[in-house]
């Protein structure tokens, strides 16, 4: 408590919005009080407070509208696209309260196709997990994954809406990643992603395409992301 006697008032200020908006006390796309009621509600000065939505402003959780007043920003999710692979800790790294859905855990019989992917006959049990993650409780990715049964046996006793298969993969099964191929394509929201992503049907998707190894000549994860157009961005840096 002491610290906060040595914090600027208006980083206060920002810290208490910045928890407003990350306990989901103010959503998504909520307008903030006028600087007004806020200054007279915290007991600070306008001027305080209109630094302190600036400051958030920058760091874009919250975005000015002309004419109509100040916003929660949607989260937008910025990935290098080495990170693709594990959502929940991007999200946490970036400040943003990660959860996750499981919306089915079942075995399936490897289709051609997947039995070409993943180098099992087909037929070849297969665990098919569908996984929802959300920022600040908003739904941003549906994950759907496959793995060989016979790669990591038992795989419901693992709670995998805390975990990640590629977590259980590396640190249950001793199976370590040594490499991925992934792919980024646009696509649009269908019927039940739509729904599970609470976007309208047709809204941009960027579909993600990843293929695990456990060596490089022995694929153990297929997986693929629908993820939410206006909620993330895919950056790359490089060297020449």
């Amino acid at each position: 408590m002491a610290n906060e006697l040595y914090k600027p008032l208006y980083v206060q200020i920002q810290e208490y919005l910045a928890e407003q908006i990350f306990s989901g006390r103010l959503p998504p796309d909520s307008r903030l009080p006028s600087e007004r009621d806020l200054s007279e509600e915290l007991g600070v000065s306008r001027m305080t407070v209109r630094r302190a939505i600036t400051e958030l402003v920058n760091d874009g959780l919250l975005e000015r509208r002309h004419g109509s007043g100040t916003y929660v920003a949607k989260p937008k999710v910025l990935y290098d696209a080495r990170e693709l692979i594990d959502h929940a800790e991007s999200m946490r790294r970036r400040g943003l309260a990660y959860t996750s859905q499981l919306l089915e855990f079942i075995q399936v019989p490897a289709s051609k196709r997947l039995a070409e992917i993943l180098h099992v006959d087909v037929g070849h049990l297969l665990y098919r997990v569908v996984k929802l993650h959300l920022a600040n409780r908003i739904p941003t990715v549906v994950e759907s994954s496959f793995v060989p049964c016979s790669c990591c046996p038992e795989l419901e006793e693992y709670d995998l809406e805390k975990v990640s298969i590629y977590d259980v993969l590396v640190q249950r099964y001793h199976l370590p990643i040594t490499h991925i191929a992934q792919t980024v394509e646009a696509d649009i929201a269908r019927d039940e992603v739509a729904q599970q992503l609470r976007v309208e049907p047709g809204a941009p998707l960027l579909r993600i395409t990843r293929i695990m190894y456990h060596e490089k000549d022995k694929p153990i994860q297929y997986s693929r992301d629908l993820v939410r157009g206006d909620y993330v961005r895919i950056q790359t840096e490089f060297d020449l």
